[in-house]
């Protein structure tokens, strides 16, 4: 028996050794991944061919999934901090008179954050409008133009855009 534990220690070091090396592959979504078909080919060399082709062959159809799916997540836009507002919509809350364009405090849409904003065009309080950019820590918005379309939520009031 303690020869069965022997032979087969080292090859459960190595499986603990390979499924960690495929968790941190599949979790670090960066040029590492590109690694993935090739983990599986020491294998070839630690196991009986019985073991080790069936194995490998789950990593390399494994692989197409995993690199679609990074892929996918890395092309989303960033979904935190302020820029992600640009292209959203908001509502006016209040406005203000400074300098030679005219300040707005404004709810953007979904969370219901307050922003200050700015804007060229006049604006009044309880008007949507579409915020275009970021300016040092507040949105520049310009009045909603007639291309956006908007639906109301099954669950609330809150209207969202929606991209075609």
């Amino acid at each position: 028996m303690a020869e069965f534990f022997e032979s087969y220690a080292i090859w459960g070091i190595w499986i603990i050794f390979g499924v960690s090396f495929l968790i941190f592959l599949a979790t670090a979504p960066c040029h590492a991944v590109l690694l993935l078909p090739f983990v599986g080919l020491p294998l070839f060399w630690l196991l009986p061919l019985e073991y080790a082709l069936p194995i490998n062959f789950v990593i390399w159809l494994a692989t197409p999934f995993l690199y679609r799916v990074i892929r996918r997540a890395m092309r989303k836009p960033p979904a935190d901090g302020f820029r992600s507002l640009v292209d959203t919509e908001a509502e006016v809350v209040s406005k203000s008179e400074t300098g030679h364009s005219a300040k707005y405090l404004v709810r953007a849409q979904g969370e219901g954050e307050l922003w200050s904003a700015h804007s060229m065009d006049v604006l009044n309080i309880g008007e949507w409008v579409n915020i275009v950019a970021v300016k040092g820590i507040g949105v520049v918005v310009e009045r909603r133009n007639s291309d956006f379309v908007t639906t109301k939520r099954t669950a609330g009031s809150v209207n969202e855009r929606h991209r075609h």
